[in-house]
This record gives C-alpha cells, sequence and structure tokens, in this order.
C-alpha cells in the first residue's frame, strides 16, 4: 500500500514538472533574486532591467490582493530606479520606464486606494519624466507631482525614509520662485526640517536641509547637517547613493572650515530598499 502512495506521488511530480506547472519555491526565488539586484552596490542598468523583469514575471501569479499591491509598489519603484540609471543620451528610454512606473502606480492605486505608496510612486515616475524633459514642460508637471505627493503625505509622512517631506522640499528649493513656478525657501525648510525629525538616518534628508539652509544663509546650521550625512547609513532609492551622498557633504564642509574634522565614510551601508510594499 505505501508503495502504492509513494507511486503515485511519484507520477504527480512527474506530470506538474512535464506540463511546466512552476515549483512551489519559484516566486519567493524571484522576489529574493529582483531584491539581491536593487541592493548590489554596485547596482547598474541592466541590473535594474533584470529585477524589473523578475518582478513583471511574479505579479500574475500573485495569489491575493495583497501580495498583488506589494508586488505593484516594487514595479513602481525599479521603473523609477531603472529610469533614473538609463543613459543619460537615451532619453525616450528612460521616458518608456517612468510611463510604466506612471502605469503601475495606477494600478496600485486602485488596489490600494487610501493608501501612501500609489501616489507617491506616481509623482516619483512623474518626477522622473520632468526631469528629462526639463524647461516649461517640466514646470508645467510640478502642481501635479505636488498634489501627489501631498496626498501620499495625507497618509504616511514617514512613507519611504519621509519621502514626500524629501521631494516636496527639493521640488520647492530647486523650482524658480512666483510667478515663474513654485520655488519657495520657507516650504523647503519646512518639509525637510520635518524629514530630518522622521527619518534621521537618511543621508539625503540631511544634504538637502544643509543646501536650503544654505541659500537661506544660515550658515552654522547648515554646517552642522552636512556633519551628519557622514553618519547617515540610509539612502531611499540606491545603496551607492549614500556614498555620493557623503561625497556631496564632504566637497560642501569645506567652505564651513570643518573639512578636516568632519567624519569619515565609516558607518555601514545598510539596506536601501524596504521591503516590496513598504
Amino acid at each position: 500500500m505505501k508503495t502504492g502512495f509513494f507511486f503515485k506521488i511519484f507520477v504527480f511530480l512527474a506530470v506538474a514538472l512535464f506540463l511546466g506547472v512552476p515549483d512551489l519555491f519559484s516566486q519567493e526565488n524571484r522576489l529574493e533574486e529582483a531584491r539581491r539586484l536593487l541592493l548590489n552596490p554596485r547596482l547598474d542598468f541592466p541590473q535594474a532591467r533584470q529585477a524589473l523583469a523578475l518582478y513583471e514575471e511574479i505579479l500574475p501569479r500573485a495569489k491575493n490582493p495583497q501580495e498583488r499591491v506589494s508586488i505593484q509598489v516594487a514595479l513602481a519603484r525599479t521603473c523609477f530606479i531603472a529610469g533614473d540609471l538609463a543613459p543619460k543620451n537615451q532619453k525616450s528610454q528612460a521616458l518608456d520606464f517612468f510611463k510604466k512606473g506612471e502605469h503601475y502606480a495606477v494600478l496600485l492605486s486602485r488596489g490600494e486606494p487610501h493608501g501612501a505608496a500609489g501616489p507617491y510612486w506616481m509623482a516619483m515616475n512623474l518626477l522622473g519624466m520632468a526631469d528629462v524633459h526639463r524647461g516649461m514642460k517640466a514646470l508645467g508637471m510640478l502642481p501635479r507631482i505636488i498634489k501627489e505627493m501631498e496626498r501620499s503625505l495625507a497618509v504616511d509622512s514617514g512613507y519611504d525614509q519621509a519621502g514626500a517631506h524629501r521631494v516636496l522640499g527639493r521640488i520647492y528649493y530647486e523650482a524658480p520662485a512666483w510667478p515663474i513656478s513654485v520655488g519657495d525657501m520657507q516650504k523647503s525648510y519646512r518639509h525637510l526640517t520635518e524629514a530630518v525629525l522622521l527619518a534621521p538616518e537618511n543621508s539625503t534628508n540631511h544634504l538637502y536641509l544643509a543646501e536650503t539652509l544654505t541659500r537661506m544663509g544660515k550658515q552654522a546650521e547648515a554646517c552642522k547637517e552636512l556633519g551628519l550625512v557622514s553618519k547617515s547609513c540610509s539612502h531611499a532609492l540606491r545603496p551607492q547613493l549614500l556614498e555620493e551622498d557623503r561625497r556631496d557633504a564632504r566637497r560642501l564642509l569645506q567652505d564651513c572650515g570643518e573639512a578636516k574634522t568632519a567624519p569619515q565614510v565609516d558607518a555601514p551601508v545598510l539596506k536601501a530598499l524596504p521591503e516590496p510594499g513598504g
């Protein structure tokens, strides 16, 4: 009797393999491989595309709405990363990834209409498009980007290491002032101060606040924030950008007369990306 039972199991597994039924661990393996690629300190464009392809393979196999939303977050995020890493002389390719990211953000907002992730990654991918277009077309996109970021902010101000505060603070820093656009140093300062309070481990929060403070003429406060960049251990987007932030901070610290006493790059590079859906 036992022999017959094991024979049936063997036949079932053989038929499943023959029919191409995916093994029980394939989806989990793909998720882990995609995350491994995105956490690579030397992440490049081909690796980002590979991670995106893995997530796209997984999406149709999502077992429930919660898992589907989690994968859509990963897709919208990875599209932005791929667009950001696309060769600078291939703007159309970057735009394709940002548009795909916008598509996944729309799906995400439908699946989780009251979540922070949908509007946040919608805004991020629109911001990527604006960066490619530049000029007046980019400025014309800012009101919608700000609206989406504010929607995300209203739901969860700490999402993506205070991402909405960080991005809004930078938009108000970089955009021309009224009447041309929305630039406003006071708004930039308020958002970036909140970003630092909510996510002090994020290097970009401190760097952006320092640059805003410098433009406002608050040099001593700016120098303090620059010193904290080198002590930060996390970047929300890509691991290698943590080192870029530290490098920029050391350069700017020279204007403070503190370059010799500034902390060196000795903090560990921790995981820069949250779990899919985080």
